[in-house]
């Protein structure tokens, strides 16, 4: 007997931020919680090279993406933090995509309250060498994005959801970034793992609040924002 394994497809939309408390009223009143994370706030703390090469990488859509961040959890007020914090290398081949993670020494409350600055957080990439990861780049910790997240699950397709919103950037760090300009997306997003390759039909009255799929990066709206560039 022929078995074939199952595709997962990741399909991301995007939908203005205004519309987020109907989006949640939505999807609390026909989809599920996750069982395990249902919902709180996620920060990363970015890294790229002074010259901004993986930023580059995104923009000018190279065939290789790279992407090395510090990610920690917190509860949806950013008052309590996650004791475990992990540092994650991102890349794209290509259609392929793939993520390394390692957890780190440091937790959410001790990152949450150190400086960009603070010379601790340089070595955090070389915690990737505990995986065979080499970077050779000097990499720098450049701004931090922080969001809420809430998660579901579609009864109807078993798809996994992910509604990020709230989406904004609270800290810099000034080697990279000299000047801080107010930072709250008026994007939110919003992501479908599962096994169909189209928004499920379960899900299509989302559309009627202004949901269009998109390939948006949080990290380049971000870094736009802040630096008030257009691309």
């Amino acid at each position: 007997m022929i078995t074939t394994n199952k595709v997962e497809h990741e399909l991301k939309y995007v939908v203005n931020n205004s519309r987020a408390v109907d989006m949640i009223g939505w999807l609390s009143r026909y989809c599920e919680p996750d069982p395990e994370y249902p919902r709180g706030m996620i920060s990363s703390i970015y890294y790229d090279t002074l010259q901004w090469k993986y930023l580059d990488q995104k923009l000018n859509s190279f065939y290789l993406k790279t992407k090395v961040r510090l990610r920690w959890y917190s509860d949806l007020h950013y008052s309590s933090h996650d004791n475990a914090v992990f540092v994650e290398l991102k890349y794209k081949i290509g259609s392929r995509r793939g993520k390394i993670r390692v957890k780190s020494t440091y937790s959410g409350t001790e990152i949450a309250g150190m400086p960009l600055e603070d010379a601790r957080l340089l070595m955090i990439p070389h915690i990737l060498n505990n995986k065979g990861v080499i970077i050779k780049d000097k990499l720098l910790p450049a701004f931090q994005i922080t969001y809420k997240r809430f998660r579901y699950i579609d009864p109807y397709s078993m798809s996994r959801i992910c509604f990020d919103f709230d989406i904004h950037s609270p800290r810099v760090n000034s080697i990279m970034l000299p000047y801080m300009n107010p930072v709250m997306l008026q994007t939110a997003v919003f992501e479908v793992k599962g096994g169909e390759s189209e928004l499920p039909s379960s899900l299509y009255p989302l559309t009627d609040m202004g949901l269009k799929k998109s390939a948006f990066s949080k990290y380049s709206a971000c870094y736009r924002k802040l630096t008030r560039r257009h691309f």
